[in-house]
């Protein structure tokens, strides 16, 4: 793509100048319907470590995240500042349909769990969508491994859900 700026006045640019800015696929940003930038295009996939009550054993439920903006070395803290932190990974997602609070997840009919997430401390998130079944320990540990450079396990989420165009939670590490 060609981009020729208007002229200026000054000596050098009494005619403009042309600017010749190659377009590929990874400059092109994803467009919603309404023009606007889509932040919320990707999908992460998140293991809950859902630990034993007392009457059922520990298990991890699996849940594909839509609507996600991933957002690594930037850090917002409670009162709002942003830092720089370079291990920081954040999640923020606009799925608060499919959302519950670990409370409210835990009151779910075992038929209704696949249909919600949650998101707590230990939980691990995988920052693409993938379909790894995780029945024990092992094998939790085992996805931990294998998705080290491309995932993270959650040290704090944020809930911003007031009924709000703009709610969202957060699924943090740092």
């Amino acid at each position: 793509m060609k981009i020729k700026t208007k002229p200026i006045g000054w000596k050098d640019l009494n005619e403009g100048i042309e600017i010749d800015i190659p377009i590929t696929e990874k400059t092109v940003p994803k467009f919603q319907k309404n023009g606007m930038t889509d932040l919320f295009s990707s999908k992460v996939t998140i293991y809950n470590d859902i630990p034993s009550d007392g009457v059922n054993a520990r298990r991890f439920d699996r849940f594909v995240i839509d609507l996600c903006n991933i957002q690594k070395g930037i850090l917002q803290n409670a009162d709002g500042t942003i830092e720089k932190v370079v291990n920081s990974q954040t999640i923020i997602t606009k799925d608060i349909v499919h959302y519950k609070t670990p409370t409210e997840y835990a009151l779910l009919p075992v038929d209704e769990k696949d249909k919600y997430f949650t998101a707590n401390v230990n939980d691990f998130v995988v920052l693409s969508e993938v379909d790894d079944v995780v029945t024990t320990s092992r094998e939790f540990q085992d996805l931990q491994s294998k998705y080290k450079n491309n995932g993270f396990s959650v040290t704090a989420v944020n809930e911003y859900i007031h009924g709000m165009a703009v709610d969202n939670v957060q699924i943090i590490h740092a």
